[in-house]
């Protein structure tokens, strides 16, 4: 199976996601916390200044919707906005186990592996190569692949 991974910054889909239907069709704006250059093409439309798209989709629950931004090629990340944000927000402190998405209903697996000697909480999904980790970013913390993460230096 070959991966195909489009990789958009988390502080991107969240500016656009809050304030993107703000823009006039045609705008161009940056991300204000990683600067990526963006232009509104049209309605819940939004090309990266590296020309890829994506638009404005949205989930739906039986109380509730998650909206999130999509590739308009088709070429979905390896982990869905949903997915991500539950374990960038709470993955650290789930027990080892079965989680299942609520909102996209993927079946995660949470353990806790020794790297680099510190017990780290890593999650799998079936389809993912490997693991993945929580990395600590500059301004936020974002998932990489186990082989990728490194400790924080403090």
């Amino acid at each position: 199976m070959t991966e195909e991974r489009v990789i958009l910054a988390d502080c991107c889909e969240d500016w656009i996601l809050e304030w993107g239907g703000f823009y006039e069709p045609g705008a161009s704006f940056s991300c204000p916390e990683c600067d990526t250059g963006w232009t509104k093409r049209e309605r819940g439309a939004f090309r990266r200044a590296d020309g890829r798209e994506f638009v404005r989709r949205e989930r739906r629950g039986p109380d509730d919707a998650f909206r999130y931004l999509a590739a308009a090629d088709g070429h979905e990340p390896l982990v869905e906005r949903c997915c991500a944000k539950i374990l960038l927000a709470h993955g650290s402190a789930m027990a080892d186990g079965r989680f299942t998405c609520p909102v996209c209903r993927t079946a995660w697996e949470r353990r806790t592996d020794r790297v680099h000697g510190l017990r780290l909480p890593t999650f799998d999904k079936e389809g993912l190569r490997e693991p993945l980790a929580i990395q600590a970013g500059r301004t936020r913390p974002f998932l990489v692949g186990l082989s990728e993460w490194t400790p924080t230096r403090d």
